[in-house]
């Protein structure tokens, strides 16, 4: 999957979580409906990034959400030192206790 299709497939599945027509959201952020209808399906080729940063705003999404593969899975690398491992583990163990199956964890000793 490109980017445009990414940002399309993201787009359009953002705006439906937040139950906006394409009307509305393109009258939200100064693009006309069949605009916001090209960058759904992958055609529009040239998007602003002051129209992604006002449609991600009107979204109450990060921008770079947008520009995820699978906006439900993210990385984050944690440094800690020796002496703080232990603490930083239970901290994790307990995220990833009250997440559920909506997050997984590993450690990488490194």
């Amino acid at each position: 999957m490109n980017e445009r299709e990414i940002i399309a497939k993201n787009l359009r599945q953002y705006r439906l979580i937040k139950g906006m027509q394409q009307k509305e959201l393109a009258e939200k952020v100064g693009l006309s409906k069949d605009t916001i209808s090209k960058i759904e399906t992958g055609k529009q080729h040239n998007i602003g990034s002051k129209y992604l940063i006002l449609i991600s705003r009107e979204l109450d999404v990060e921008l770079f959400q947008l520009f995820m593969a699978d906006p439900e899975a993210l990385t984050i690398k944690l440094v800690v030192s020796d002496q703080n491992l232990r603490s930083a583990k239970r901290l994790l163990d307990e995220i990833v206790k009250r997440a559920g199956d909506k997050i997984s964890l590993q450690i990488l000793k490194g």
